[in-house]
């Protein structure tokens, strides 16, 4: 665990400043129907990156933003952009709030853990949320169902080795389910882009039940 989290760190805090500038994708329909689900309140963006889009529009809309990256230089990046939310270095595996906030998302940052990682996280992001809270989550899934999502973990991101994950759909409802959140909203689609190739995209909102 400690090895993979040591290389993508490093590779986010190589690429931080560069990554900056990339064509940005344009805000979901379902992440807007998530911040319309959340209303209000606090957000914790895991694995925040640059801050651009995410935190920088939920700060638009009002909200209490905390963006947590694993990468000190994104940090760096993030609170440049988005002086209107606070940011802080830390792994996603080690956040232990308990019942603060409202909304949390993850936008694509949970592909970089593995399977006990990701659990273990989930785990953490259902303590971390208020009862009725909602958590946004993008990700992809295997090219093909076939596929093997263990295949090929280590991939090259504008010229740095990191460790990535797809996810089956069977394997996110599965975690999800078990420790009592429930699906609101799904979707899935194909994205193409310099940075990452062709991308199959999957969407979910879940909530928190009471």
């Amino acid at each position: 665990m400690t090895k993979i989290l040591d290389m993508n760190k490093k590779a986010w805090d190589n690429i931080a400043g560069s990554y900056d500038h990339r064509a940005i994708s344009p805000i979901s329909d379902l992440f807007n129907e998530f911040t319309g689900f959340v209303g209000k309140g606090r957000v914790l963006d895991l694995g925040c990156g640059t801050g651009v889009p995410y935190a920088r529009h939920l700060t638009g809309k009002g909200f209490d933003v905390l963006g947590i990256d694993l990468s000190e230089e994104m940090v760096k990046v993030a609170s440049s952009n988005v002086p209107g939310a606070r940011f802080e270095q830390m792994s996603m595996t080690d956040i232990h709030n308990i019942s603060e906030f409202d909304g949390i998302l993850s936008n694509f940052s949970m592909l970089l853990l593995t399977p006990d990682m990701f659990k273990e996280t989930t785990r953490r992001i259902h303590t971390a949320l208020k009862d009725g809270g909602y958590f946004y989550l993008a990700l992809n899934e295997p090219a093909e169902e076939s596929s093997d999502p263990e295949s090929d973990v280590i991939v090259n991101i504008m010229g740095q080795e990191m460790y990535s994950r797809a996810y089956t759909v069977k394997e996110i409802e599965e975690i999800f389910t078990s420790l009592g959140f429930t699906l609101v909203k799904f979707h899935r689609e194909i994205q193409v882009s310099k940075e990452f190739g062709e991308e199959h995209v999957i969407e979910f909102i879940y909530k928190k039940m009471m």
